[in-house]
């Protein structure tokens, strides 16, 4: 069942030891919720990937199976420190 709706924020990285990184959120809303109850961060140099991995999934109702996967390849792919 497609209940959870996923949406990537981009955040400004100012701090000029990381340019060319780029950093942000992606807010998880239940569908019956007025906010999200959920930010998975990110954080990577790896700008054209990301950038791909984020147009598949943005702004789309997903499933938990669907959560799940997103966490992972976010934290083991785009959670750079």
């Amino acid at each position: 069942m497609k209940d959870i709706f996923i949406s990537f924020v981009e955040e400004a990285v100012l701090n000029l030891d990381f340019q060319g990184y780029i950093g942000g959120r992606i807010e998880v809303s239940f569908l019956n919720d007025l906010y999200p109850s959920e930010e998975i961060r990110f954080f990577t140099k790896d700008v054209e990937n990301f950038h791909t991995f984020r147009d598949a999934w943005d702004m789309l109702e997903i499933t938990r199976t669907d959560l799940d996967y997103i966490r992972k390849v976010v934290r083991e792919a785009y959670n750079e420190s």
